[in-house]
């Protein structure tokens, strides 16, 4: 299956096969993966981490289709390039040297949104492996975590099920030794922000305070955002976050399509880089769901390129995708 991405912006409009990074700008560039990825990473993102149960479309015009499940996964969250089993997560034994010095994350999340931890090792280790157990859940997951800051705090990227209900998620983040001894479990809870669901459903991310713009454009050419927030045919921006550089429940916004309501043909996904409310480069997630095909696609701007106006350097294509006639 041959996975295409498109990146918008002044240098114009360029597609790239899978695997390849479109435009030849490494400063937070969208590109496709059909291994998925880490979130965190200063340059191009990752995407097209399938979650779905259903094999993808393969549509040439789209954003990447999606596989077939490679087996029994939590009803509630994923872990990016984590493994899934089932049971309880595995008692801690005795004491480890390095230890969990702390676990942070968002003050919430929304379902079909992505929660971003940041675990702090002490001392720092080279690909640091992590068991994560949520409460209530049918098994945990194990990950690798990323330090991409080399500062010794390892980020893990959790993808939350549209269909989760619950009002918080508890999770606890152990670390596995390289003798399989398994750490202090150390928790953290994220309270769960409901938003739309529906035929399609775009929700994006992002970890600090910033404010950034998700636009849908829907086949008759009405675009869904902060100042169209419901279309004609039912698009709705339902969740809207950083305006004014102002603190949200949760730095999310989600579109969706209600029920039987989404027309059919192409949609384009795009993010904008509207504000800059805290310093540093801003990593962003973008969850497509439509027809039993989900994807994740991952990337961020550089500082200082925010701005009301568009441009090459603060808008960027996510995808485009096409529901069947």
């Amino acid at each position: 299956m041959v996975r295409y991405l498109c990146l918008l912006g002044a240098l114009g409009l360029a597609c790239g096969s899978e695997g390849s990074l479109v435009i030849g700008d490494d400063t937070g560039s969208v590109q496709p993966d059909p291994g998925g990825g880490s979130a965190g990473a200063p340059t191009a993102g990752t995407g097209g981490t399938n979650e779905a149960g259903a094999p993808g479309e393969g549509d040439p015009n789209a954003g990447g289709g999606g596989s077939p499940p490679d087996g029994p996964g939590s009803d509630v969250i994923d872990i990016d390039d984590g493994d899934f089993s089932a049971g309880m997560p595995p008692p801690p034994v005795g004491d480890m040297v390095p230890q969990i010095v702390n676990v942070t994350g968002p003050s919430a999340v929304t379902n079909g949104g992505t929660a971003l931890l940041h675990v702090q090792l002490s001392p720092p280790v080279a690909s640091p492996v992590f068991v994560i157990g949520l409460d209530g859940d049918s098994g945990y997951h194990t990950v690798t975590g990323t330090d991409p800051d080399g500062d010794g705090i390892y980020d893990i990227s959790v993808q939350v099920a549209a269909e989760a209900t619950q009002a918080s998620l508890r999770l606890s983040v152990a670390l596995i030794d390289a003798a399989g001894n398994v750490g202090t479990y150390s928790p953290i809870e994220i309270a769960l922000v409901q938003s739309g669901t529906g035929d399609v459903k775009i929700t994006l991310s992002w970890d600090r305070l910033h404010d950034l713009d998700l636009h849908v454009i829907e086949p008759n050419g009405e675009e869904v955002q902060y100042q169209n927030a419901s279309s004609l045919t039912g698009g709705e921006l339902d969740l809207d976050s950083g305006a004014n550089c102002e603190a949200s429940v949760a730095n999310t916004e989600n579109i969706f399509w209600p029920s039987q309501g989404a027309p059919a043909g192409e949609y384009v996904v795009t993010v904008h880089n509207y504000q800059q409310c805290s310093p540093g480069p801003i990593e962003f997630s973008v969850r497509v769901a439509y027809d039993n095909v989900v994807n994740t696609y991952e990337g961020s701007f550089a500082e200082g390129t925010a701005s009301e106006a568009v441009g090459a350097d603060n808008v960027r294509e996510v995808v485009r995708f096409r529901r069947g006639l």
